[in-house]
């Protein structure tokens, strides 16, 4: 989805901060699927005096979330689609015997967060914005000038 320039970027400014590595969901040419297994057998047995854990995925609505189950159970167990609101409750997915994986939705943004905000996010659903020439002059102001020229 990004060159992996972009991702070697990402990786070194999150990993200063965060414990971070890099995937790709796909049923079929996936990319640190066991890295992220290793990780969440590690967590199980740190937690080894618990009957069982469950591990959420949270994030902005369109982010990947329901892919990434798909992804690690290696079949279809989530619905996923191009737009916002596909999942709408939680879903418990048993990835091993004591772990279980929590499909959300995507959250809500900060009350602190403008309309374009939001837009920008994801949040809102394009077929919901009535005036999308409100929003030009918000994402005009994230992109950098040098892109516009190109």
């Amino acid at each position: 989805l990004v060159p992996t320039w972009v991702t070697k970027g990402w990786l070194v400014h999150l990993s200063s901060e965060y414990p971070t590595l890099a995937f790709h969901a796909s049923l079929t040419k996936s990319f640190g699927k066991g890295a992220l297994i290793n990780l969440l057998r590690q967590f199980a047995k740190l937690h080894s005096d618990k009957k069982q854990i469950s591990v959420g995925f949270i994030g902005y609505p369109n982010v990947g979330k329901s892919s990434i189950i798909n992804t690690l159970k290696h079949k279809k167990c989530c619905n996923v689609a191009p737009l916002a609101g596909e999942t709408k409750v939680w879903q418990y997915v048993s990835l091993f015997r004591r772990v279980n994986l929590i499909d959300c939705p995507g959250i809500v943004s900060n009350s602190s967060d403008s309309n374009a905000d939001m837009m920008c996010k994801g949040v809102v659903r394009l077929e919901y914005v009535t005036n999308t020439a409100d929003y030009i002059e918000s994402i005009m102001e994230k992109v950098k000038p040098k892109y516009l020229t190109q």
